[in-house]
């Protein structure tokens, strides 16, 4: 009962207008070859645990107001939150280094007694990020350091999640310009200007964008290029013929296909992952959580398919009881998971008291 209160609150902390306060500190996570910034939100009390957050594909990178909202959420709960800047996540790039990144993040906050007393952390991530989070969690090296994982959004197989995008009606438009920004190389080649514009459209449909810089950038290029960004924004046969080439040259150009999936790596997993994901997704449809779920031992996953939020997202708003009451069980499992650990550690000290 006493995790369920705590997703309870979690959960209403999430939805209200204004996040519960923190205190906030700017570190630095040392990696073997890098150094990555980080906002440290520290609870009041003791620490129950550390939890690794990573935000989503967004040009505010770890200072979106919605990702900070979830890491003070988790905060006031409990919890010491690190929440990094990955440069490449606010350039919207998808990139394997991304993976090699979180779990050297991982190695690294785990191996830190100042902020992982216990060795272990947790992992919270929406979206991409959820996705390579699990693919850094099956790292053998990995293995014993992550204590539970919470995805929001994530996809399980990368190329039926990227054909659903590229050519589905239903497709989110937003991530169909992030995936052709990444990927449009592998049929066009380098071409700057076509690059600007797709990034230019993620830009101005990008969240707290007031102003718009497509138009200006449109003027700028030349004609035949606007035209073919022009066709790959409205015109789906265009784009599917595109996209269809794209996937083709990349087998000969590049291994992303194989790099970000995380169907294979699933049963590499130790920890036990609760799966969130909207029913009304656009980006990454449902079935990618189901089939995320179907993949792992069933004592290790909790799956939750709610209408409550939208994709990658936690601004959750309580609209009827029953569902709001599985995704705190969602939740709930998560925090569970941080809670054994915490148990286990204070029974290997002090198995007598513990009993008591």
């Amino acid at each position: 009962m006493k995790y369920f209160i705590e997703a309870a609150l979690f959960a209403l902390y999430c939805q209200r207008p204004e996040p519960p306060r923190a205190q906030e500190d700017e570190i630095l996570i040392s990696l073997p070859n890098k150094k990555i910034p980080a906002i440290l939100y520290t609870p009041k009390n003791t620490p129950k645990g550390t939890i690794l957050a990573v935000n989503g594909l967004a040009y505010l990178g770890n200072k979106d107001p919605r990702f900070a909202a979830v890491c003070k959420s988790a905060c006031a709960v409990g919890y010491t939150v690190i929440s990094p800047l990955l440069q490449e996540v606010t350039e919207f790039k998808i990139e394997k280094e991304t993976i090699d990144t979180i779990r050297e993040m991982i190695l690294a906050v785990s191996s830190d007694p100042k902020y992982s007393p216990k060795g272990k952390i947790s992992y919270i991530a929406p979206s991409f990020s959820g996705s390579m989070g699990l693919i850094a969690a099956s790292a053998p090296e990995v293995n014993g350091r992550l204590e539970s994982i919470l995805t929001i959004g994530a996809y399980c197989n990368v190329q039926s999640t990227l054909d659903y995008v590229m050519t589905s009606p239903e497709g989110d438009e937003y991530g169909r310009m992030i995936l052709l920004y990444n990927f449009i190389k592998f049929e066009m080649g380098e071409n700057r200007e076509i690059e600007s514009a797709l990034k230019a459209c993620v830009m101005d449909g990008s969240y707290g964008r007031d102003s718009l810089e497509l138009p200006s950038v449109l003027e700028s290029i030349k004609p035949a290029n606007r035209k073919i960004f022009e066709n790959l924004r409205d015109d789906s046969e265009y784009r599917q013929k595109i996209w269809k080439k794209i996937v083709e040259n990349a087998g000969k150009k590049a291994s992303f296909l194989k790099d970000l999936d995380v169907e294979d790596k699933l049963n590499s997993l130790s920890c036990s992952i609760s799966v969130v994901h909207g029913l009304g997704d656009k980006v990454v449809p449902p079935q990618q959580a189901v089939r995320i779920a179907e993949c792992l031992e069933k004592n290790k996953v909790r799956l939750i398919l709610t209408p409550l939020i939208s994709h990658g997202d936690v601004g959750i708003s309580l609209k009827t009881i029953p569902k709001i009451f599985d995704l705190i069980n969602g939740f709930a499992f998560f925090f569970k998971q941080i809670g054994r650990s915490r148990f286990s550690s204070a029974q290997k000290r002090d198995p007598e008291s513990v009993a008591a």
